[in-house]
């Protein structure tokens, strides 16, 4: 079953590192960013298509939460090592 999770503009930037990250935590799934606003997961069965849908949107959400706070965490370091 193949299912299409549509992504909003302010997440493109992430869906890379999301797309990896998916590829390893869930092996047995097929995911492509192939198609433009959209990553593809295909699942071996239709009852794995909500959680494929929920785990899409979640790896979107923790990588932009990664990647914008990784300035955040930068300053602290140089900050608590001066």
């Amino acid at each position: 079953m193949e299912i299409e999770v549509e992504v909003p503009s302010e997440f493109q930037p992430h869906v890379a590192a999301a797309v990896m990250r998916l590829g390893y935590l869930h092996p047995s799934w097929t995911i492509s960013a192939a198609k433009p606003n959209a990553i593809v997961v295909s699942v071996v069965r239709a009852e794995d298509a909500g959680e494929a849908r929920r785990e899409v949107t979640y790896a979107l959400y923790r990588e932009r939460i990664r990647a914008e706070g990784a300035p955040l965490r930068e300053l602290l370091l140089k900050t608590m090592v001066a």
